[in-house]
């Protein structure tokens, strides 16, 4: 598979969702700093558990229009809502105007309409693959947007103290350019036939189809016990080597060595996982091209899981960014895998709200890692490792359950086909 083989969508959406993308991180990484200089930090903590909440509404909503109406419709309304709410939000943070809380009322659309846009977008991108492409789509869709947070969180660190007032006009210009894109370049991928649309389906009803899916809850289930162990780096890992390094050498051999405390520490470790994703994605598809799917998982999500259990068993730096290849090595393994059997588990008739339900599994996982930070004051380090070990074998065993009910289906229905 090679790039020049995808559908023309997929080529104009990598190229516009590298650019929005860009756009939005020089900024929503910093909202959080944003309000709570604003308006203080348990109302900022307020004003964002309830933008979830509004994330999660919309993606609900678009999941179950989209497989409804289709997609372009859709992602057009999206995005021209999200230029529209920048454009006020830079009216608000203007050199005329400094107003806070009109700027939150205007996020919740901004929040609703990515919302929207998420699930919708993620089953046009299964809309026009099949089995044997998703694998290479997902890496390069996952490099992409990696590679679009390394560059934007650099410059949007600089920018966003003295230029705010630019950068959301800015993302406002990206939406609308990427809304007129969308329009009259990207094809409609989706159509439900004539008597589909004879039967409309309620939201309740479709959205009961998708949580009475047993093997798709499996699957649900097994993205929040990994997801969750990605969590900690920002959580109780972060805190657990901000108390114990206060300096150590980067490397306890030569002379001149550099010194550094948890929190550099810390830093070095993101840095290391983002140019790690980066620059080793390639390689790693590569290496493992001819693996199966189990055996990726198995080596994947293994190696995974013991490297996040070790930040919690040493303070030794040079251990710590061994530990940190590891963990984004098993990543890049299992992540293009996990995006692949998602695309199996939804079917064509009810995609967008299957990938909407599927974007519970970051929410959940957020809230793990935040409870985790309440455990670690009554668990040791060490015991968090092992909680750690626990959660990854749990998802490694569901992920392999899912695989295997999948293999024996596409047996079952191949074998039926020839009867």
């Amino acid at each position: 598979m090679k790039f020049r083989d995808l559908h023309p969508n997929l080529k104009i959406r990598m190229v516009t969702q590298f650019v929005s993308q860009f756009a939005h991180l020089m900024v929503m990484p910093f909202l959080t700093v944003y309000f709570a200089q604003k308006v203080g930090e348990t109302t900022t903590g307020l004003m964002l558990v309830s933008l979830v909440f509004v994330g999660i509404a919309g993606g609900l909503i678009g999941g179950h229009f989209s497989d409804q109406w289709g997609r372009k419709k859709l992602m057009v309304s999206a995005e021209i809502g999200t230029g529209i709410a920048f454009l006020v939000i830079a009216g608000f943070n203007s050199p005329w105007l400094d107003l806070p809380y009109a700027t939150y009322a205007v996020f919740i659309l901004v929040m609703f309409a990515g919302g929207v846009l998420t699930p919708v977008s993620q089953a046009m991108v299964l809309d026009v693959t099949t089995e044997d492409s998703r694998r290479y789509v997902f890496t390069l869709l996952y490099w992409i947007t990696n590679l679009s947070s390394a560059i934007a969180g650099v410059i949007g660190a600089v920018l966003f103290q003295q230029y705010l007032f630019e950068l959301f006009i800015a993302i406002s210009a990206v939406s609308f350019l990427s809304a007129f894109i969308t329009l009259f370049f990207i094809l409609e991928t989706y159509t439900k036939s004539h008597q589909e649309n004879t039967q409309p389906v309620s939201m309740i009803k479709n959205y009961q189809v998708v949580f009475l899916d047993k093997l798709f809850l499996a699957f649900l289930a097994a993205g929040v016990c990994i997801l969750s162990l990605e969590e900690q780096l920002t959580n109780f890992i972060a805190i657990h080597l901000a108390d114990t390094i206060e300096s150590e050498p980067l490397f306890p051999w030569g002379e001149g060595a550099v010194m550094v405390d948890g929190v550099h520490m810390l830093g070095i470790l993101r840095s290391e996982n983002t140019l790690l994703v980066v620059f080793a994605t390639g390689l790693i598809a590569w290496a493992v091209k001819k693996w199966s799917d189990r055996f990726i998982l198995w080596v994947g999500l293994s190696i995974y899981s013991i490297g996040y259990a070790v930040f919690t068993w040493t303070d030794q730096p040079w251990i710590l960014i061994i530990s940190m290849v590891a963990v984004t090595v098993g990543e890049l393994m299992y992540i293009p895998v996990r995006q692949a059997m998602l695309g199996k588990l939804a079917p064509d008739s009810a995609r967008s709200s299957y990938l909407a339900v599927h974007q519970f599994i970051y929410y959940i996982a957020m809230l793990i890692g935040a409870v985790d930070i309440m455990l670690s004051a009554i668990m040791p380090a060490w015991a968090m490792g092992v909680k750690y070990l626990l959660f990854g074998g749990a998802g490694l065993t569901l992920f392999l359950f899912v695989n295997k009910r999948m293999e024996e289906k596409e047996v079952y229905q191949e074998t039926k086909m020839i009867d």
